[in-house]
């Protein structure tokens, strides 16, 4: 894997209603607590995917495609871990359109992750890594590689092709990809299980999703 050689947060709505906050307790308790419930029940669902089970995805292709160490003119630093990629890499894809939470995570939780799969990948998968800014508070950039251009789209090829993103926005996601190049984990970041990450009580949900990426990554590198 090559991602210096080859040479926006982009604002679409995931959900009517994603950024909207919870209603307030003195109004609707029990509205609340319904909401909560029903969050903590879509979490409850997400686990690892067995490998009979998972989807294969072509990750040389993926690999190949234009990739960027970081945007032109940012003040970002580039980070990567290509040194020790090999063919038992465990690849963390952070899938990115117009949500930024995902990606500050996944560069918080690097150093832990490093220390449990030393060849881990992590790297971002975007629209066009040309114009994409992957964070407004983290230090570093991890590579950015094209996910759409002719003749491919990568999103769709993860199933995460956002439905009203024009078919060539993604629904915000970490993917991760075993050695064996199968999709073993979605954590959805803006939708699904993970709708309501980024608002009040989104520290629950933050934290459910890191623990089982790291949980993922745990068991992936005892495979």
């Amino acid at each position: 894997m090559n991602v210096a050689v080859n040479r926006k947060r982009s604002r679409i709505d995931l959900d009517d209603d994603a950024d909207e906050p919870l209603p307030a307790p003195a109004l609707s308790a029990a509205g609340d607590s319904l909401k909560k419930s029903r969050t903590q029940g879509e979490l409850d669902e997400l686990d690892i995917i067995r490998p009979e089970e998972a989807w294969t995805v072509d990750i040389a292709s993926i690999l190949a495609s234009n990739t960027l160490t970081c945007p032109p003119g940012s003040s970002l630093r580039p980070h990567n871990n290509v040194a020790k990629y090999n063919a038992e890499s465990i690849i963390v894809l952070c899938v990115q359109g117009n949500v930024q939470l995902h990606y500050d995570l996944l560069c918080s939780s690097l150093p832990q992750l490093y220390s449990i799969s030393p060849s881990l990948q992590a790297l971002v998968l975007c629209r066009d890594p040309s114009t994409h800014q992957p964070s407004t508070v983290a230090t570093y950039s991890l590579p950015l590689i094209q996910a759409v251009g002719p003749g491919y789209n990568h999103f769709v090829r993860l199933g995460l092709l956002h439905p009203l993103g024009g078919g060539e926005h993604p629904l915000d996601a970490l993917v991760v990809i075993d050695a064996r190049a199968k999709r073993r984990l979605v954590l959805p970041f803006g939708w699904g299980a993970g709708k309501h990450a980024e608002t009040r009580a989104g520290r629950i949900v933050q934290t459910r999703l890191m623990e089982l990426l790291r949980t993922c990554i745990e068991t992936l590198a005892r495979e």
